[in-house]
């Protein structure tokens, strides 16, 4: 009798290890799900529900943006300011460490700042595996190493890695959870977590995706600045564009979504897309070509082939030829100065010219007063002088001239 009792008790211990060790892994996940986990094993602390569901789909529409116009600027394009009485695009392009990038801000009618748009960065797209413990094991990454840099994006925007509560005290629930959800999965899904926790920005107060390879991540930078950020998936790479935005505009809104609107990813062929764009300029009638929307196409066109002086000396010209205040220009003349060495301006020779005979001015005039403050001076009648020059020699060696004081107090 002991016998047959000692067998059913190790019979029931090896049944109840066995259950222990199928259903443990789900309850760490359904722990993770819940609460978090924080081991020696595995990280998650953070409970952000897009971490767990996805990304939800913008509600960003489509559609023609009336006296806006669309552009192919560097690797985008999007709808800007054409025949908008309202704003217009001011270039300032940027060096930074090295590299140019053709920055530009958007202005009312007034003068004031509405919109910067920056960026322009590319970046890979780094779908490592986390260095978590739990990683190491074989069953875990089975399902991670074989799938693709794209299947992986879009399992980060789309899928929902929160898993069915089973009963894990039913044999049927158990069984359907085994088939549902193999240990490899769950895996996968821990993986997926872990990227989203590195992608998905913690400050950012929304995230949505605008299409499959699109991410909209919105910040608020301080009580005076928005920014909204967007991220292009392309080949295993990552495509930046930045709008910060005045929120103390009124239209600030306005602005953002009307460039958000038509905005996408639209790879730059270099010579060709800037042919393009120059070629868009070259149809607009003659005299349009010496205003705004003859710039705008112009540096359209130069943000493909950033080192081509060309476009950039051309878009200054008629700039200078048109309508547009030296004060405006002044970006463009420093950003000239600092990448190519010098300024494209024909206005050079006649700012020279100004400040030579501004110079000589100054000059004479300093002349003038030097003379009647010695001619102020009393010299004795007996002494006689050859010329003018002599005199004020003898008086430059005579006379004490009290030089100005400073007006800083001594101590």
């Amino acid at each position: 009798m002991k016998k047959i009792i000692f067998t059913f008790t190790i019979f029931g211990l090896v049944i109840l290890s066995a259950y222990l060790v199928i259903t443990m892994p789900y309850r760490f996940y359904y722990t993770f799900q819940s609460e978090g986990v924080q081991s020696d094993y595995f990280i998650a602390t953070d409970r952000r529900n897009i971490l767990y569901s996805g990304l939800l789909p913008s509600k960003i529409k489509r559609g023609k943006t009336v006296f806006w116009k669309k552009i192919h600027f560097s690797n985008y394009s999007f709808d800007v300011p054409f025949q908008d009485v309202t704003f217009q695009v001011f270039p300032r392009p940027k060096i930074i460490k090295g590299r140019t990038y053709p920055y530009f801000d958007i202005l009312d009618h007034k003068g004031l700042l509405v919109a910067s748009v920056s960026g322009f960065q590319v970046s890979k797209f780094n779908p490592s595996i986390p260095i978590d413990e739990i990683f190491n094991l074989p069953i875990i990454t089975q399902f991670i190493k074989p799938a693709t840099n794209q299947q992986v994006w879009l399992d980060m925007l789309n899928l929902n890695i929160k898993i069915k509560n089973y009963n894990l005290y039913s044999y049927k629930d158990v069984k359907s959870l085994l088939e549902d959800y193999p240990i490899s999965k769950l895996g996968y899904y821990l993986y997926i977590y872990k990227l989203r926790q590195k992608y998905f920005a913690h400050n950012a107060k929304r995230i949505v995706q605008n299409g499959p390879f699109h991410i909209i991540e919105e910040y608020k930078k301080d009580d005076l600045k928005g920014l909204a950020r967007s991220y292009f998936y392309e080949k295993g790479r990552l495509y930046q564009f930045d709008i910060h935005y005045n929120e103390k505009h009124p239209d600030h809104n306005v602005v953002k979504d009307k460039m958000m609107k038509n905005l996408k990813l639209e790879l730059s062929r270099d010579q060709e897309s800037s042919l393009a764009m120059y070629n868009e300029f070259r149809k607009l009638k003659y005299q349009k070509r010496f205003d705004y929307q003859g710039m705008l196409l112009i540096y359209s066109a130069w943000s493909h082939e950033l080192e081509n002086q060309s476009f950039y000396k051309e878009m200054i010209y008629y700039l200078e030829k048109g309508d547009y205040k030296t004060s405006q220009l002044f970006g463009l003349y420093d950003f000239a100065k600092q990448k190519y060495g010098k300024t494209f301006s024909g206005r050079d020779e006649i700012l020279k010219n100004d400040l030579k005979s501004k110079i000589e001015m100054e000059k004479a005039q300093e002349l003038k007063k030097q003379q009647r403050d010695l001619a102020d001076y009393n010299i004795d009648g007996e002494t006689e002088f050859k010329d003018e020059d002599s005199k004020i020699d003898y008086i430059l060696k005579n006379v004490d001239v009290k030089e100005d004081k400073d007006d800083l107090t001594e101590y």
